[in-house]
């Protein structure tokens, strides 16, 4: 089996400054690439989907069959939303354009230098985080994919999915967001080769 599940009482804000939870039962499922599908791991959560997807992204390529995942459950009436980092729209292969064909809404984060996350949260209660970038090229990496069962974990993961949003721009077109990300580059003496 690709995965370790555990049964774990799980407190989350015991070393630091970051948002207490009660210690609750949860439910872990691990995934670690290249040893084992870790996007197919992803693809069965996503499958079981059945109200709300919350997606965090800072890479996220067609290919690997997550994007396709998250068309199937926004045509299954999922309601998928996605906040991405702001240079995710001008990677090859982005799943951004897809997604956003389908009627997903998506935003870029433009509150933080580098929106590095990579979660989704599956109907209030399963998140999915950890390594793993949302690409085929993670599947051939050294990363880690962690299944979370727990209401309150979902819970804060959903909360700070929602901060990010609140600091995010509607994402519509790549061409726009592409260019105008060149520009600032360009601008700060930092340009980066964008597709």
């Amino acid at each position: 089996m690709p995965f370790v599940a555990l049964l774990l009482f799980v407190g989350i804000g015991l070393f630091g400054p970051t948002i207490a939870i009660a210690a609750t039962p949860a439910t872990i499922e691990t995934c670690f690439a290249p040893e084992h599908d870790c996007a197919a791991f992803a693809v069965r959560a996503i499958d079981r989907a059945r109200r709300e997807i919350l997606v965090g992204a800072y890479n996220l390529t067609t290919g690997s069959g997550i994007v396709e995942a998250l068309l199937g459950a926004k045509e299954r009436g999922v309601d998928v939303r996605l906040v991405a980092d702001k240079t995710t729209p001008c990677q090859r292969n982005s799943g951004i354009e897809p997604l956003a064909r389908a009627g997903v809404p998506i935003w870029i984060d433009r509150g933080a230098r580098i929106a590095h996350i990579k979660t989704m949260v599956i109907d209030g209660i399963v998140t999915l985080m950890g390594s793993y970038n949302w690409t085929v090229g993670a599947a051939r990496n050294s990363e880690d994919l962690n299944l979370i069962a727990s209401p309150a974990v979902g819970a804060a993961y959903a909360a700070h999915w929602r901060e990010r949003l609140a600091v995010s721009a509607p994402f519509n077109r790549r061409e726009d967001w592409c260019r105008v990300i060149y520009r600032a580059a360009e601008q700060s003496g930092t340009v980066e080769t964008i597709p």
